[in-house]
C-alpha cells in the first residue's frame, strides 16, 4: 500500500511540475506552438511560470503574487507581461508588468471588486521580449464570495 501511495505521489508531482509550463518565447524559438517540457531552456529563449495551484481570491480582496521567468543562458532581455481573459471585476496591477533583464520575477497584485464574477478562470499571461517570439502561459484563479 505504501509503495502504491509513493508511486501516486511521484506521478502527481511530475504532472504538477510540468503543468505550469507554457509556450517558450525569445529569439531562439523556432515555432510558436512548441511547448517546452524540459526543465532547461534553449540558449536564447525564456519561459514564464505562474503559481502551480490556482490562486483563490475573494470578492473585495487584493492578493500579491509573482510571475517568474526561466531564462536560457544567452537570454538577457526585459520582458513585458500582458494579461488577458480576466473575469469581470478582476484586474492585475501593474498592467502591463515588466520583468527587467536582471530580475527573476515580476510582483503583481490581483484585485477583485465587490461584484467580481464568481468561479474558476484561466488568465492568459503573455511575455513580450525586446526581440523574438512571445511566451504564453495560463494562470488559474478562483474567485469566491466575500
Amino acid at each position: 500500500m505504501k509503495l502504491m501511495a509513493g508511486a501516486l505521489l511521484v506521478t502527481a508531482l511530475a504532472v504538477l511540475s510540468s503543468c505550469n509550463r507554457g509556450i517558450a518565447g525569445g529569439p531562439g524559438v523556432v515555432g510558436k506552438t512548441t511547448t517546452k517540457l524540459a526543465f532547461t531552456e534553449s540558449d536564447d529563449t525564456f519561459n514564464l511560470s505562474v503559481p502551480i495551484l490556482p490562486t483563490t481570491i475573494k470578492q473585495g480582496e487584493s492578493i500579491a503574487t509573482e510571475i517568474s521567468i526561466k531564462r536560457g543562458k544567452n537570454f538577457d532581455e526585459d520582458v513585458a507581461l500582458k494579461f488577458s481573459g480576466l473575469p469581470k471585476g478582476v484586474r492585475i496591477e501593474p498592467s502591463p508588468a515588466l520583468i527587467k533583464h536582471g530580475d527573476a520575477e515580476a510582483k503583481v497584485t490581483l484585485r477583485a471588486n465587490n461584484d467580481a464574477s464568481l468561479g474558476d478562470f484561466t488568465i492568459s499571461v503573455t511575455g513580450h521580449p525586446t526581440k523574438g517570439a512571445n511566451a504564453l502561459i495560463g494562470y488559474k484563479i478562483t474567485v469566491d464570495r466575500k
